[in-house]
């Protein structure tokens, strides 16, 4: 228990911080957080399992003994990597976040219990995720999807519903979120179902906050003292949000697990924040390549949760840069955006093709 406990604080907590600092180094100090970290490493985390996983997939019907220990290396070598250059860059300036001339700010004692109602509505949430785990239809398909990833190391080439051999699903095998949890689950020594429903929800809402965080910050960041609130409002949204099957709240909750949960709840959020950040006025332009390289990942990212992805994310990403260029007067940005697109692009093409 303590063993997989330690399995799990590493590759869902040390190594995603230690991924997180590569594109933080490429961004302005003052707007580096251990949540932006965090975040940007738990995104590139995913990306460079996308990568490391789909060719495999299509390639190695029993390539899972091949994903486990080529994306475990690759995740180690990028995380001791971020954290030398983190080291190095501490060595030279003194200091990784702030600088010392950014304006420090005091926070009141209400901000103080409003941010102690915002964790109490959120580890709430965090225990009934664990204690009321909601068991849904799409099981038969995903779980059991890395069920059989974890037992067989076959890759989508047994039909969850009959057991029975078929040819690669290629509609869900794009959409490697089962293969991810099996390999958590292969390291851990935890049983799959259990990494699904009573393990990986604790990481997903915290990577869910974590971005309605920074997108709130940006859109507060002349009011500070506001987020807390804002905070509590997006926790009362999610747990009174079950008015229909279909709402993000709903999937937020009761589905975790799934990539189109994940599609919802982080893709999308994280998009929006990243071009919140990214078309900041008041950060420089040269400080702002993280954003767009965490950007290009998420779209990665996008196209692991769910194949709807590379319709949705595409449109989000192209309507905001006509948007945007229309405003600005500027072709660059659409040119720029549509290159961060270029994951979801492949995907789609590799998708009909294949």
């Amino acid at each position: 228990m303590i063993v997989s406990f330690l399995v799990l604080l590493i590759i869902m907590g040390v190594i995603p911080l230690g991924l997180g600092v590569l594109p933080a180094l490429f961004v302005d100090r003052n707007s580096r957080s251990i949540p932006f970290i965090y975040v940007a490493g738990f995104i590139t985390s995913l990306a460079v399992f996308q990568l490391v996983a789909v060719p495999i997939i299509i390639v190695a019907p029993f390539g899972f003994r091949i994903i486990v220990p080529l994306y475990l290396i690759l995740t180690i070598l990028l995380a001791t990597a971020g954290y030398v250059l983190m080291a190095l860059d501490i060595r030279k300036n003194g200091r990784l976040f702030k600088d010392e001339n950014a304006t420090g700010r005091l926070i009141s004692r209400e901000e103080k219990f409003e941010w102690v109602i915002f964790f109490i509505l959120f580890g709430f949430q965090l225990i009934m995720y664990f204690r009321m785990t909601s068991f849904d239809g799409d099981d038969a398909y995903y779980v059991v999807q890395s069920l059989l990833t974890y037992e067989t190391d076959t890759l989508y080439r047994i039909m969850p519903y009959t057991g029975l051999s078929t040819a690669i699903d290629l509609r869900h095998s794009f959409a490697t979120v089962p293969v991810w949890i099996a390999y958590i689950a292969k390291l851990s020594g935890i049983h799959p179902t259990i990494i699904a429903h009573s393990v990986i929800g604790f990481v997903l809402l915290t990577v869910t906050y974590m971005i309605f965080y920074l997108s709130t910050g940006i859109l507060l960041k002349k009011e500070p003292k506001r987020v807390p609130i804002m905070m509590i409002l997006i926790c009362v949204l999610h747990i009174f949000g079950n008015v229909s099957i279909y709402t993000n709240a709903t999937f937020l909750l009761t589905r975790t697990w799934q990539g189109k949960s994940m599609l919802a709840n982080i893709a999308i959020p994280a998009v929006i924040w990243l071009l919140l950040a990214i078309f900041d006025t008041e950060i420089e332009q040269k400080k702002r390549l993280g954003y767009w390289i965490v950007l290009f990942l998420i779209n990665v990212v996008a196209a692991m949760c769910s194949t709807a992805s590379v319709f949705l994310i595409a449109m989000l990403v192209g309507l905001s840069g006509v948007v945007l260029t229309v405003i600005n007067k500027n072709i660059q940005i659409l040119l720029r955006l549509m290159i961060t697109c270029v994951p979801l692009v492949i995907s789609g093409v590799l998708y009909l093709l294949l």
